[in-house]
């Protein structure tokens, strides 16, 4: 199934809202579809949205809109010892007079200090960062035990490795499954012990606090923060400088999140299972994606639909030790499901439709749409060389043959839009390494491309290098880019055009064939001779 990158509007709003109040939850009694108040500038007609929505409803922010606003409010950044030693205040109590006088006067903030300044974060705001990146985590958050209905955790068959297993009753999406970012957030919140239980803590609260009354069940969102010791909060929102008080609008960034898990997490998906059974069969080819859908939130989507990815304002997240995480279709533990293909390898333009950001259903008419709305900014470069180990190994060899190490590293190929190829089968990123090496007084550079996957199976490349003073990291950067155009092939005429002298291929060493992770003995030792008989 297709994912395909489209600009965010919503039916039945003005063009240019902005969102002024966030108010209370409700849904019929009896119903499982929530929503929430919403006061938007200029006045309108429509007071509320589904909550599938929640990834986009910041204070402030403009919805629909026409032309680049500057994002409103101040900015500010506070460092966090413990978010559980936070009150919970409603909003009422903030002394921006202003602020207090509105609408939502009586939805929850977390106050705290920091340097001086009196804080009031919208709890809304809080979970709105760390958790509702999707319709489903919206959705997920008001279950009780919603987690456990979903995926089952199992110890990995090595240490420090721990496995999640998608359960085939799971409506998790495709993007979430595919896409190793939004993998990495599920896994801090499925793993990481305080992380789960505050997200745990919005079904309580909603269990508790909510309110029946005229055939509808109310509630202020409210919910009990994780720590989050030591990590960096960047914000927008309204300063009063009289009474050294801030009230935020939106979080822009979350750095220094911890996880305390295993190093490495491996996700089980049945509904990757189908995809790699089909890979003879070749990707379900997509039809052309609407230039400017409208978000209907009163429709469902269908659950043969394409998946339509919207282009929101992303929160950024760090993790100080992010953890690696893989997607598999099966170990053995589990039976698999089925789902449709998932790859495409360009985009084209279409007319405009109707889509819903709701979580697909069998009674759905229109195409289902998500969000992009996390940017992991982790340093996680180190999680990938594992991938170069022989690669690595067979460069010290070299080494010793009399090669000098000049520089090098692994890198993460480039994101270039209609093109596919630079993330793993798995959603992880593909990566290259690189390896500059000086023999005889010749600059040489070697080139290795992760096809774990094999998606193609690329030789080893050797540049001699054409010109004293060449950059090899404006080089190398141009060479991915072309990488990635030819479909994960060596660009033959970019190669002649700029390493006229020398780019040569060099196969790599063989594997034994009942293991093909395994090489054969004196292996590594003919694959760098190959690379000497060819600088030679």
């Amino acid at each position: 199934m297709a994912s395909k990158k489209a600009p965010l509007r919503i039916k039945r709003i003005k063009d240019n809202s902005r969102i002024k109040e966030i108010g209370l939850m409700y849904r019929r009694v009896g119903g499982s579809d929530w929503r929430i108040n919403i006061s938007l500038d200029p006045g309108q007609h429509r007071k509320n949205f589904a909550i599938s929505q929640l990834t986009v409803l910041a204070r402030r922010r403009v919805l629909n809109a026409t032309e680049n606003f500057k994002p409103a409010g101040y900015p500010a950044t506070i460092h966090i010892d413990d978010a559980t030693m936070w009150s919970h205040r409603r909003i009422r109590g903030c002394p921006i007079k202003n602020v207090s006088e509105q609408e939502d006067q009586d939805q929850w903030c977390f106050s705290f200090e920091s340097e001086g300044i009196e804080f009031f974060l919208p709890q809304i705001e809080l979970a709105r960062v760390l958790f509702f990146h999707s319709a489903y985590m919206s959705r997920l958050a008001m279950l009780p035990n919603g987690l456990s209905e979903e995926f089952d955790i199992q110890p990995g068959d090595e240490p420090d490795i721990t496995e999640i297993h998608i359960l085939p009753t799971s409506t998790l999406p495709l993007k979430a499954r595919g896409d190793h970012e939004q993998r990495r957030v599920l896994a801090w919140i499925l793993l990481d012990e305080e992380t789960r239980s505050s997200f745990s803590s919005i079904a309580q609260h909603q269990l508790k606090e909510g309110e029946e009354s005229n055939g509808h069940r109310r509630w202020k969102f409210r919910f009990d923060p994780p720590a989050l010791a030591n990590v960096e909060l960047t914000m927008r929102g309204q300063f009063q400088k009289e009474s050294r008080t801030f009230f935020v609008y939106e979080i822009d960034s979350v750095e220094n999140l911890t996880v305390q898990s295993s190093t490495t997490v491996e996700f089980f998906d049945p509904r990757f299972a189908e995809q790699q059974a089909n890979k003879g069969a070749g990707a379900q080819g997509a039809s052309a994606p609407v230039t400017q859908p409208l978000i209907d939130d009163e429709e469902l989507p269908s659950l043969d639909s394409e998946e339509y990815i919207l282009d929101v304002p992303p929160v950024k997240l760090s993790f100080s030790q992010p953890v690696m995480t893989t997607r598999k279709a099966y170990n053995g533990r589990r039976r698999s499901g089925a789902e449709k293909s998932e790859e495409t390898e360009s985009e084209t333009g279409g007319d405009q439709t109707d889509v819903s950001t709701d979580e697909p259903t069998i009674q759905g008419q229109l195409p289902a749409a998500g969000f992009d709305a996390v940017d992991d900014q982790s340093d996680d470069l180190h999680l990938y060389p594992r991938k170069f180990e022989a690669f690595s190994a067979m460069v010290e060899l070299l080494r010793t043959k009399g090669c000098r190490q000049v520089c090098g590293g692994v890198r993460k190929l480039p994101v270039i839009a209609g093109y596919s190829k630079h993330l793993l089968e798995d959603g992880n990123p593909r990566c290259i390494s690189f390896q500059v090496l000086a023999k005889r007084g010749q600059n040489y550079a070697l080139l290795e491309v992760d096809t774990s996957d094999n998606k193609n199976r690329l030789s080893t490349l050797l540049l001699k290098q054409p010109t004293p003073h060449f950059d090899w990291q404006t080089g190398i950067t141009t060479l991915e880019q072309n990488l990635l155009r030819k479909s994960l092939n060596w660009p033959t005429s970019h190669l002649k055009l700029v390493f006229p002298d020398h780019h040569t291929r060099i196969p790599h060493p063989r594997t034994s064939l009942e293991n093909k992770g395994l090489l054969e003995p004196g292996s590594l030792q003919h694959w760098a001779d190959r690379v000497l008989a060819a600088m030679a």
